[in-house]
């Protein structure tokens, strides 16, 4: 482990950068599951006409 000044520094920008890149990836990959999860939810509640009247019970709209 290098004790100098500026190779700290060094590092310690180079590991903020890397933090910074993996939060934003995983944002976004966060973002697309909970998307397709939406998604996949409605084709069933659509596809599936017993599970929607089941949900519009359990939500109060029917």
């Amino acid at each position: 482990m290098p004790t100098d000044t500026t190779s700290l520094l060094i590092l310690g920008t180079g590991a903020a950068i890397l933090l910074w890149l993996v939060f934003s990836v995983m944002k976004k990959l966060f973002g697309l599951a909970l998307i397709a999860a939406i998604a996949l939810g409605i084709y069933l509640l659509w596809t599936n006409p017993g599970m929607m009247r089941q949900a519009l019970d359990w939500a109060g709209l029917a």
